[in-house]
């Protein structure tokens, strides 16, 4: 059938209608995804999206075990600016409560709003009526939580202020939850976005690493919220605004350990000030490093400038006998003795390069006795004739060589060089007072480094405090080096200076340091203050390896000033002794030597032994609140005995408890961690029944 023509021309029309509709659909697709493309792209990213910038944000600062003592968290701080503090005109208007039939904008009353928000801040009326006040931006509520902010937001909503008079930023806050090793550690101060800018301690010696960068993104929002109200920023952009993240050589366990050894210390000698650090002498690596008085680096501002120093980089100590160790070095590198050279100490008082000298009081009068003997009793007589073999220029250089006289280059700030003075500057009586550690000056952390050295079989390693720095994902990007810096002493010298270090210790002055199951060596220090007038202060200290036959840590500990006793024997080595006791179980040292549990522990006990085997508790009543005495215990009749509500304990090897930490009667805090030290190596009490 054929169509008519007015039919004919109708289709046609339709039909080029319908192209014409379809060429111009076309078109627009491809105008829209192709010419205009990056225009409407554009235009929906600005619909979608809200620029922001995210503020730095410093890294964490973690312990070698990874617990954290430095961290940053987000606050929030409202910002206002006063001169546009007024209620949003509407379209309706706000109703006049005065007249129901008339509208008009209702006048901000700032006298109420700022009682308000005083109310939910816990501030006073008056200073945040002030901040209202004025024609510049400020902080209304500063670094407060979401929670808090988010109530001052709904205040202002609730009165409807114009939403350009108010808004949130986010700032940083620097927190160190532990509270411990302020000094090395450090603080930040208040920067544009918190608390970024390290001012003391690693918080400035790492800054560069910490501190982050600015992140300029773009953030989504919502369209079914309030525009001004963004989802959660993307997780790569906060992290690029992190900081990388520094783990330290530090242990949470043994710094604490070490902070109330100190305080204890202080307290039950009247002294003015102490310190101690703790070094890997395999690496360098500082475990502990803490002085006292300490402060809170949470609250820095409000501390006193005297206990925000760190004592074992910036002090000068002249440290008396301990020094002898050096001189003794010396000497047996050179050649000039051997531990068997006889020396004539004449009893106690000699004349030598026309200086008078005299022993420590409370030692047996040395008369003809080897060099050992000498250094056993700390004889000043034996050391300076000894000392007198040296030749001015090499004694320089070896105390140069030993690190002294110069900063050991550890990477924390404000390191000082201790005092050294060069041969020309040397007095008549220089070559009689430096063997017993006068005229000169070391700072803890050279004292330590040289201790390690000389024992470790004569590898200097420089101290350092950061074991390695991690980006914000945790890939580790810089890690220490262990390769030690130079060679100090011979094999041979370092092998005769432990023993004579453990003689020290065993049958000398130093058998206070003992440590029950472990060799040590060592040496006290008892030095009467020549920058004192009347010449009545002390410096008591000791240095100190553990164990002694093959060194794993170095540890020295003074104590400035004690009033209630000064013999170093009597002051330091006991500190020196908790300390490293402390440190064997955190790192995990076994015993060395067979523990030969005492009979007065045992019967105190009421314990009954099984041929060697194992101890039977019986009817064994802890004290409450202090720590039990644990030793000769097995690993089962242990956890029996374990006080009630301990939160945290670790049980160390097999056999017999050796060793305990807290000491036995020291007491328990609910935050104590208890570690017990096991050794099948225990010898049970002679005095035990089968």
């Amino acid at each position: 059938m054929k169509l008519r023509k007015p039919h004919r021309l109708g289709v046609v029309l339709i039909g080029t209608l319908f192209c014409g509709i379809c060429a111009a659909v076309g078109y627009r697709l491809y105008d829209l995804q192709h010419l205009r493309h990056e225009s409407y792209s554009d235009r929906a990213m600005r619909q979608q999206y809200r620029r922001v910038v995210l503020q730095p944000e410093r890294g964490d600062i973690l312990d070698r075990t990874g617990r954290p003592l430095a961290q940053s968290t987000g606050r929030l701080t409202v910002y206002v600016k006063p001169n546009f503090l007024r209620t949003e005109i509407l379209d309706a208007g706000v109703q006049d409560p005065d007249d129901p039939d008339s509208k008009k904008p209702k006048a901000l009353n700032r006298d109420e709003l700022a009682a308000s928000i005083a109310a939910i801040l816990g501030e006073d009326t008056g200073s945040v009526r002030r901040r209202l006040e004025g024609t510049r931006t400020v902080p209304l509520a500063r670094r407060i939580r979401p929670e808090m902010a988010d109530r001052v937001l709904r205040e202002f909503s609730s009165r409807s202020v114009d939403g350009r008079s108010y808004w949130l930023e986010r700032e940083s806050v620097r927190l160190y939850p532990s509270s411990i090793a302020s000094a090395v550690l450090g603080f930040c101060g208040k920067g544009p976005a918190g608390d970024t800018d390290g001012l003391a301690g690693l918080e400035l010696q790492y800054n560069e690493q910490l501190i982050g960068r600015t992140v300029e993104t773009r953030a989504p929002h919502s369209g079914l919220v309030r525009s001004d109200v963004l989802e959660p920023w993307l997780p790569d952009d906060l992290l690029a605004a992190r900081g990388n993240t520094l783990v330290l050589t530090l242990d949470t366990r043994i710094q604490q350990t070490m902070e109330e050894v100190l305080a204890a210390s202080v307290a039950e000698f009247q002294a003015d000030s102490a310190g101690a650090v703790v070094m890997d002498v395999s690496s360098g690596a500082i475990l502990g490093m803490a002085s006292f008085p300490t402060f809170n680096n949470n609250t820095f501002s409000t501390a006193a400038p005297d206990s925000m120093r760190n004592r074992i980089l910036t002090d000068p100590l002249e440290t008396g006998s301990v020094a002898k160790l050096f001189t003794a070095a010396m000497l047996l590198e050179h050649g000039y003795i051997t531990p068997e050279t006889l020396i004539d100490c004449e009893g106690g008082f000699a004349v030598v390069d026309g200086r008078r000298l005299r022993d420590a009081p409370g030692h047996k009068p040395l008369h003809v006795v080897s060099f050992r003997e000498s250094l056993r009793w700390s004889s000043n007589v034996g050391i300076v004739k000894a000392a007198q073999a040296l030749k001015n220029g090499e004694w320089y250089d070896d105390l140069r060589h030993y690190g002294f006289g110069a900063p050991t280059g550890i990477d924390l700030p404000g390191e000082g060089s201790g005092i050294l003075y060069p041969v020309e500057r040397w007095t008549k009586f220089s070559r009689t007072s430096l063997p017993m550690g006068y005229e000169i000056a070391m700072t803890p952390i050279q004292i330590v480094a040289a201790i390690g050295a000389i024992s470790n079989g004569g590898d200097y390693h420089i101290p350092h405090v950061v074991k390695e720095i991690r980006d914000p994902r945790g890939n580790v990007v810089w890690s220490h080096s262990p390769e030690p810096d130079r060679q100090l002493v011979r094999p041979t010298t370092s092998a005769i200076m432990r023993s004579l270090m453990q003689d020290i210790v065993d049958n000398g002055t130093g058998k206070k340091a003992i440590i029950e199951g472990y060799s040590v060596g060592g040496k006290t220090g008892t030095t009467r203050k020549s920058d004192v007038f009347d010449r009545r202060e002390y410096i008591a200290s000791f240095a100190g390896v553990v164990p002694a036959d093959e060194p794993r840590v170095s540890i020295y500990v003074y104590i400035d000033n004690p009033r209630t006793a000064y013999y170093a024997s009597q002051v330091a080595a006991p500190a020196f002794q908790r300390i490293a006791t402390s440190t064997a179980l955190h790192i995990g040292l076994a015993p060395s030597e067979s523990i030969q549990a005492e009979e007065a522990v045992i019967a105190q006990r009421n314990a009954a032994p099984i041929a060697g085997v194992e101890y039977v508790q019986a009817a064994y009543i802890p004290t409450p609140g202090r720590m039990p005495d644990f030793r000769g215990m097995t690993m089962s009749t242990a956890r029996k005995a374990l006080p009630e509500g301990a939160k945290s304990a670790q049980l160390l090897g097999t056999g017999l408890v050796t060793d305990q930490f807290p000491l036995p009667g020291e007491p328990l805090a609910e935050s104590t961690e208890i570690v017990l030290h096991f050794s099948p190596r225990a010898i049970p009490s002679q005095g035990a029944t089968k």
